[in-house]
């Protein structure tokens, strides 16, 4: 808010006489500031990227995948975690269908039985 003085009132009669007004100064307003410029280089993260960044910034795999709007593995995939597949398994019991063990194929025999072998054979 500015003030101003007034010095030198005259009286209103007759012809108006110039009135002399001493004001002052104001304050100085701030220069307005421009705009900021809109930044021109900017980066797209690829969606690996992004869960790679979300992964490190301590999120669990679901959440990336469900803010990603993509599934856990491929998230894993993203981050080169091996999934691990669990293959039930039986042991016995009902409805089992394990395969049978295969027997152990015999040993071929050595040099030396086979060579004692025909003579032992001709003693008898």
């Amino acid at each position: 808010m500015s003030s101003f003085a007034i010095s030198g009132i005259s009286p209103l009669s007759g012809p108006q006489s110039p009135q002399t007004v001493t004001t002052a100064p104001a304050a100085p307003q701030p220069a307005p500031q421009a705009p900021l410029p809109a930044p021109e280089d900017t980066v797209t993260l690829s969606t690996s990227a992004q869960a790679q960044a979300m992964y490190q910034s301590g999120q669990s795999v679901s959440s990336i995948a469900s803010s990603l709007g993509t599934s856990v593995s491929v998230v894993d995939s993203y981050l080169g975690i091996a999934s691990t597949v669990a293959v039930p398994t039986s042991v016995g019991g009902h409805g089992s269908h394990a395969a049978p063990a295969k027997a152990a194929a015999p040993a071929a025999p050595s040099p030396a039985a086979t060579s004692t072998a025909p003579a032992a054979a001709a003693k008898s």
